[in-house]
């Protein structure tokens, strides 16, 4: 896997993460439109959308750290997609 392809992952998790956080509060907000139980259950989520953000802003600053040669590194570690069935992780006798 290519740095850029894990960055793109990273950012589409982050704008879903920041989605339902908005609609989180939202709910919680206007319990009139939503209904009590919605907003209530919305304020009992926000604290964990809020820990999905912060680890996901940690990890976007770590892979933002890492050398693009890292991830080729890894990604040759890897058995190839071609091996799955293979018993011997890709290497050959």
């Amino acid at each position: 896997m290519k740095k850029e392809d894990v960055v793109e992952s990273l950012d589409r998790a982050g704008m879903t993460i920041h989605e339902a956080n908005a609609r989180a509060w939202n709910t919680a907000f206007n319990p009139t439109m939503y209904g009590w139980p919605s907003s209530i259950a919305s304020i009992v989520a926000i604290p964990v959308l809020n820990m999905a953000s912060i680890g996901h802003f940690v990890s976007a600053t770590v892979v933002g750290q890492i050398s693009p040669s890292v991830f080729d590194t890894l990604s040759n570690l890897s058995p190839n997609k071609d091996d799955k069935g293979d018993d011997t992780g890709g290497t050959s006798p």
